[in-house]
């Protein structure tokens, strides 16, 4: 029985040693400049996620809140620990997709699109977008 895990054990790692990058796609073209980072933005869109606010510690000691809106509204009281929990924050990014020169696809996430627009000439860059 390890005799037979020992040889699939070995394959496996051989046929990992062995294993290449993918191909390009159907009708792709090896760039002639060299550049294996360059391509064109296909589409920049933004990308909204909620994030809901950390839970306090429940070790720490707490104290007794109240809140009381100006200009009228429900007045609020509770634990500081639990208070405010329901509080959302929206965060906007930008995901931007890239077709290399080669055919071959990426998706490069930003805080900011900048002047990135479908068509402009690129080179991805440790995960940033570079004008060429």
């Amino acid at each position: 029985m390890r005799s037979a895990l020992t040889c699939l054990t070995l394959l496996a790692i051989a046929t990992l040693a062995g294993a290449q990058s993918p191909p390009p796609a159907p009708g792709a073209t090896v760039p002639k400049d060299g550049c294996a980072d360059c391509g064109v933005v296909r589409s920049v869109r933004p990308v909204v996620k909620k994030e809901t606010s950390l839970p306090a510690d429940q070790s720490k000691p707490s104290g007794l809140v109240a809140t009381v809106p100006l200009g009228g509204g429900k007045v609020q009281v509770g634990s500081s620990t639990k208070f405010g929990r329901e509080a959302e924050t929206k965060v906007t990014t930008y995901e931007v997709i890239v077709r290399y020169d080669n055919g071959r696809y990426t998706a490069v996430t930003l805080d900011d699109p900048g002047e990135w627009k479908e068509g402009d000439k690129v080179r991805v860059d440790k995960g940033k977008l570079v004008a060429r």
